[in-house]
């Protein structure tokens, strides 16, 4: 996504509901740190997929956030 295009305030919006969500996973993960269950064990290797992809969102939205704040 070309987060330039972004105003500041939907940067700063799109920075916090993505650390939010950075936080939210690593916080599920902690808590299911051994799954008991086939389901668990879904939800675990679906978050550790998405904490990469979000990690390098929140990067492109700070970086367009401190361009655009110049």
């Amino acid at each position: 996504m070309d987060y330039t295009k972004l105003t500041l305030p939907e940067l700063a919006n799109g920075i916090s509901q993505t650390e939010r969500a950075i936080r939210r996973c690593k916080d599920i993960l902690d808590d299911l740190s051994q799954p008991k269950t086939m389901g668990l064990q879904a939800v675990v290797e679906a978050t550790r997929a998405l904490l990469p992809t979000l990690e390098e969102d929140l990067k492109a939205l700070e970086k367009a956030y401190t361009t655009r704040r110049k």
